[in-house]
């Protein structure tokens, strides 16, 4: 009997052991098993708080205010908040007093401006600045009644006469317009991916609008002097309109009567365009070098005469068996510097391997000899005369025969 009745004070303690604590965190909440962190604030009015105010954070009840009184060196009040034990609250919130309920029962409301600390501790002051307190529901319902007893009833009901009169016999207009609502209400509910799509688009359309803002602004500018450039061109342009029309006419019977002959040149440009596009380049430099050339012929002038000299023949020279690139291909190619022209007599030589340099070091790794092509050089070359200096060579042949012995 003894064992059992042992075994129940047993039983009996470690209930109480586990349930008692769970009793005492329920009726006295967070701060039955520790102190709570008292801070305070300084409001210049009370708002009506009262101690046992429920205190919330984020939305949710971390405290009670503890006390509220009069602060006469700071002209307000000091309300002292009791926040509950291990609650970390960011030194820089601000405490917002409202209505936790619609029955307007009072409540405050802390709001951090960070997540992160420092952290509320006993005796730091809790910000509630007095203009971010919302307006309290008697001072709302005061400045209602004031409003209230400034409207005249006799207005009152001015108005709602003269309203009804002017809504008189327009009611089937009225049914008309809602139900017309109604139709357009159930078009656009049935339009609306449409809608949608077209609204991101208009919103894409937008952002690329404010982006070219700029070029959108320049091309305007651009119109504008356009604009007042043909206005001050204005009478030239009144020519123009009036003297188009004849020339155009003589311009569509010169195209009426060669016809033929612009098909046959328009057919022949297709041809010869690839070809001279290829050589774009060449045709280039030479534009460049043509009028420098034709410069340069002046220098050949003596008098009414131009002296000209054809050399028939220089010798032999080097080939190199390369293979040649199509026209138009400009991508870089790799030097062959081993290719060099054999030293022979009468043979052209140009370039720096050639230069004289003692033990022939200016052929060193030059494997690939150049082929020797042409005639052989002259002993004597035939200088061709111009046709000035025949004519003269023959007059001077005839004068003497002329006067010689016969």
């Amino acid at each position: 009997m003894r064992r059992v009745v042992l075994v129940q004070l047993i039983l009996f303690a470690i209930t109480a052991a586990v349930v008692v604590p769970f009793g005492i965190a329920y009726v006295g909440g967070s701060r039955a098993f520790g102190d709570p962190t008292r801070v305070h604030a300084n409001m210049s009015d009370a708002l009506g708080l009262t101690a046992g105010t429920s205190v919330t954070y984020r939305g949710v009840q971390v405290g009670k205010v503890a006390s509220v009184a009069l602060a006469p060196e700071r002209g307000g009040a000091r309300i002292e908040f009791d926040l509950d034990p291990g609650i970390r609250i960011p030194q820089d919130s601000v405490a917002k007093v409202g209505m936790g309920t619609v029955a307007g029962i009072q409540n405050v409301d802390i709001f951090p401006n960070t997540d992160s600390g420092p952290y509320l501790e006993d005796g730091d002051t809790l910000a509630a600045p007095q203009d971010l307190q919302p307006v309290q529901m008697d001072r709302l319902m005061g400045d209602a009644a004031k409003l209230l007893d400034g409207i005249d009833p006799e207005d009152v009901g001015t108005l709602g006469t003269e309203l009804g009169a002017s809504l008189e016999g327009l009611g089937p207009t009225l049914s008309g317009m809602i139900e017309d609502g109604d139709r357009i209400a159930a078009m656009l509910d049935g339009q609306a991916p449409q809608l949608q799509s077209l609204l991101v688009r208009s919103a894409s359309l937008l952002g690329t609008m404010s982006g070219t803002s700029d070029a959108f602004v320049g091309g305007m500018s651009a119109a504008r002097t356009f604009t007042e450039q043909l206005d001050a061109n204005r009478p030239v342009l009144v020519y123009l309109v009036n003297q188009s029309p004849e020339a155009l006419t003589r311009t569509r019977d010169l195209f009426d009567r060669y016809h033929d002959t612009f098909g046959a040149l328009l057919a022949n440009l297709a041809a010869v365009t690839p070809v001279i596009s290829d050589r774009r380049n060449a045709l280039a430099a030479g534009l460049d070098e043509i009028p420098e050339g034709l410069g340069k012929l002046e220098s050949i002038v003596e008098g009414d005469r131009a002296e000209f000299a054809l050399v028939g023949t220089q010798g032999p020279v080097c080939n190199y068996d390369t293979t040649r690139r199509a026209v138009g291909d400009l991508t870089p190619a790799e030097p062959n510097l081993t290719l060099y022209c054999p030293p022979g007599e009468n043979l052209a030589q140009r370039g720096s391997r050639t230069a004289p340099r003692p033990d022939d070091l200016g052929l060193q790794n030059a494997t690939t000899p150049g082929t020797a092509i042409g005639p052989p050089m002259v002993q004597d070359p035939i200088l061709v005369p111009t046709g000035a200096e025949a004519l003269d060579q023959w007059n001077q042949l005839l004068e003497e025969l002329g006067n010689g012995e016969r």
